[in-house]
């Protein structure tokens, strides 16, 4: 069972691979860099360590998103980035969860699409909640995101 870690963005819940996760981070902050793509939010320094963090919602299209003053900062595994320091900011770190395979749906982004997806499925989240009057399970969708697609991505673009 793939064990994810569940953010917020813009309203919105989202998933990542939670092995492809060093930390989270509250919100520091950040020095735009110039004459970058507006999905380069800027950097942080994170320890002494200096961290390139990914506006995400600019990446996946979320249009007119206004930060929230108590965003994270999702630190990637320095494997999972290529050896580089980087992370994304999102409004809110929930929860690891361990998924059921059956509980998620793959895209299937096929190859022949002219625009790249940084989308790997939808994750079906079932919750129980008890008002009194008996159990209840709800179902929530999350959006699966493909981290290491969207990396990939971010060094491809670096490299043009």
């Amino acid at each position: 069972m793939p064990k994810i870690l569940e953010f917020e963005l813009n309203g919105n819940y989202y998933a990542m691979e939670i092995h492809l996760t060093r930390e989270i981070v509250e919100s520091l902050p950040i020095t735009p860099i110039p004459r970058t793509p507006g999905y380069i939010a800027g950097m942080t320094n994170i320890r002494g360590e200096i961290t390139t963090l990914i506006a995400i919602d600019e990446l996946i299209g979320i249009r007119e998103h206004e930060r929230s003053p108590s965003q994270k900062f999702i630190i990637f595994m320095p494997e999972a980035a290529r050896g580089n320091n980087i992370g994304m900011i999102v409004d809110e770190v929930y929860s690891v969860l361990e998924v059921d395979e059956s509980d998620i749906e793959y895209t299937g982004n096929g190859g022949g699409t002219a625009k790249r997806s940084f989308v790997k499925g939808i994750i079906r989240i079932h919750t129980a909640s008890d008002d009194g009057a008996g159990a209840e399970v709800s179902q929530r969708l999350v959006l699966y995101l493909d981290i290491d697609n969207l990396i990939a991505y971010l060094f491809e673009m670096a490299s043009r």
